[in-house]
């Protein structure tokens, strides 16, 4: 199924996306839904037509679990791979997003200086915990946790990001760069898991302006799902209805910038990528998961 949250009467409420139509219940929203095991088509409500309502981002987490270097064409683009980098049983590298970055559905990002020069935007698959999670979860029952799945573009700050040093080396700061208003967008709806056939094997692809920029496939993480889920699980208990982010593929803007030691790699059938400019249109795709539309002012 593909589920939403739907804007009624200055309230959220939690709906049923068939096509063009949508069934709307009374139920306070997807996260409620999800967290409280809600099968949203035995409650009271109504189909509508989508044209006629307006839907809210489909969860609001307080928060975002997000991985980074997830991607070995990413690492390829920065920095000269390693074949250690970010693999098991090293710790994964990881940075958390406030929930009040996550713009709503139809809000352009509006640039800002104080934001930084350089908004690079990044594709991702982003999973959604279901109820019930424990601490610890082993990774081989790790999938049952998954509630199901959505698209997730993490909008950096690279210069406020990207620390060099005298030594040639450099180091991130996962912080600031991430976290400004906008700098999270998610796709409309919630897939379920049983939708997605094969989500270790799923597209990954960004068009600027209709230009495919990113072009990738889940199935060349470095960290599988379920190596991200038994990471994040060894400190805390992960909340229903929950977003882990799980990184994004080479064809970053960063990869086009020597300043910031940008390798100028290009992925298979991709023109360069670059930072967003005023007047730029992103689209972010997950092949049978969904995609983000967004402008840039």
């Amino acid at each position: 199924m593909k589920l939403v949250s739907i804007l009624k009467d200055g309230d959220r409420v939690a709906g049923v996306l068939e096509g063009d139509d949508v069934f709307v219940t009374a139920v306070p929203g997807l996260d409620i839904a999800i967290a409280q095991r809600i099968e949203l088509k035995g409650e009271a409500g109504r189909w509508t037509k989508l044209k006629q309502l307006t839907l809210d981002v489909p969860l609001r987490p307080g928060s975002l679990l997000c991985t980074g270097s997830n991607y070995r064409d990413h690492l390829e683009e920065r920095v000269p791979a390693s074949g250690g980098l970010n693999a098991p049983p090293k710790e994964l590298e990881f940075f958390v997003k406030a929930g009040q970055t996550i713009a709503p559905l139809d809000a352009p990002l509006r640039l800002d200086p104080a934001f930084g020069r350089k908004i690079d935007q990044e594709t991702e698959l982003g999973i959604v915990m279901r109820p019930g999670c424990v601490r610890k979860i082993p990774e081989e029952r790790a999938r049952s946790y998954i509630f199901g799945y959505l698209v997730v573009n993490d909008l950096t700050a690279r210069e406020k990001q990207v620390r060099l040093l005298p030594d040639g080396s450099n180091f991130m700061v996962l912080g600031a760069s991430k976290n400004f208003d906008g700098s999270t967008r998610l796709s409309s709806y919630v897939v379920t898991a049983d939708e997605v056939e094969d989500i270790d094997n799923v597209a990954i692809k960004t068009y600027l302006n209709d230009k495919l920029t990113q072009n990738n496939s889940t199935r060349n993480l470095i960290n599988r799902l379920e190596r991200a889920i038994s990471f994040f699980s060894e400190g805390l208990t992960l909340q229903p209805a929950g977003i882990i982010s799980t990184g994004t593929p080479g064809g970053t803007g960063w990869g086009q910038d020597r300043e910031l030691r940008g390798t100028g790699y290009l992925p298979p059938g991709c023109s360069p990528g670059r930072y967003l400019r005023a007047g730029d249109v992103v689209r972010s795709v997950v092949e049978g998961v969904g995609e983000i539309v967004f402008h840039v002012e």
